[in-house]
């Protein structure tokens, strides 16, 4: 059983958690239907609560946030440390939408709002690079596409050195960045299934989406494929391949 740490940058709004939990509670719903075994332990980030050390778990997750890196809160630059040393040493982690961009920002990169507005609902990604963690003891086919939910203004516009992008879309060429064996990162949200996006995208958040990025978000939503089990495997089976090495 792997121990995997999940760095909690926001917990999901409160009026969702009661019936769906918050975003860690959906990285373990996420994971506990790969064919991997995890143990899951909880670092409320947001709240200062940091591990204080590397070895206190074998993996790690960055969750997605409402913040935005640029926002630089009390705790963004411990978290921006913490994913120095996880590199430089090499230790699996996994970054999904703020956490994404709060890896590649630490690392050199630059993350900014979107001048084209947001990217809501179902979205394809074209896979530009075949991952290990792609395919088990199989051998399928190469990968060509993927489609998970986003919600964001916020991108990779600039990636660091040393990562390569494995995942793109026309509106957000760097969806997916790799470094190494060691970190994976998802602009998309994996995590979020159909239902929990359906609420997410139609809750009182303070914020005003477009209709016309609205409504073709939410018509994704009962229309399109998504992938998002397939992609929680694929994330699993990084982290086993990480620890393994």
């Amino acid at each position: 059983m792997i121990t995997l740490g999940i760095l909690i940058t926001d917990n999901g709004p409160a009026s969702l958690q009661e019936q769906h939990g918050n975003f860690a509670d959906l990285f373990e719903r996420l994971l506990n239907g790969s064919d991997m075994a995890f143990e899951y332990r909880h670092y409320s980030v947001i709240d200062g609560e940091f591990p204080v050390s590397p070895d206190e778990c074998q993996a790690w997750l960055i969750t997605g946030s409402a913040h935005g890196v640029y926002d630089d809160l009390p705790w963004m630059e411990p978290l921006r440390a913490l994913i120095r040393t996880l590199h430089d040493e090499k230790r699996p982690l996994v970054g999904i939408c703020f956490g994404h961009q709060i890896i590649a920002e630490a690392l050199g990169g630059r993350v900014e709002k979107f001048d084209g507005g947001w990217n809501l609902g179902i979205k394809q990604y074209q896979v530009t690079e075949q991952l290990p963690c792609f395919s088990g003891a199989d051998n399928r086919a190469p990968v060509t596409e993927f489609a998970i939910n986003a919600i964001h203004q916020d991108q990779v516009l600039d990636i660091p050195i040393g990562c390569r992008v494995f995942a793109s879309a026309p509106r957000c060429a760097n969806a997916g960045l790799v470094w190494g064996g060691h970190i994976l990162t998802f602009q998309g949200h994996p995590e979020f299934y159909r239902q929990y996006e359906q609420d997410l995208l139609t809750a009182d958040l303070g914020v005003t989406f477009p209709d016309r990025e609205l409504q073709p978000a939410l018509n994704s939503l009962t229309e399109d494929a998504l992938d998002d089990q397939q992609v929680g495997q694929w994330i699993a089976r990084f982290i086993q391949l990480g620890v393994s090495c």
